[in-house]
């Protein structure tokens, strides 16, 4: 369960125009992605911190939070569509 909440807030911090929604998202899918970004950007900032910089792996996990930004936008649209069509 922390890790969804860590995931909701550092998407809402990502993702300014959809912190509204995401606060107010319920979907398992979402949640999902929650945990799975906290996980993701964990593991980023853990690099990030590293010396000497490994570079190749720190893009790879800056691809991998992007994607998962996309995905979380992605539905977060479709439940709006579902719920206001």
């Amino acid at each position: 369960m922390r890790l969804m909440h860590l995931g909701r807030a550092r998407l809402e911090m990502a993702l300014p125009r959809h912190r509204p929604q995401l606060r107010l998202a319920k979907d398992p899918d979402l949640l999902d992605l929650f945990e799975a970004y906290a996980l993701a950007a964990s593991a980023l900032d853990d690099l990030l911190q590293e010396y000497p910089a490994r570079i190749q792996l720190i893009t790879e996990y800056q691809q991998i939070c992007a994607d998962l930004q996309t995905e979380v936008v992605v539905l977060l649209t479709l439940t709006d569509e579902r719920l206001f069509p």
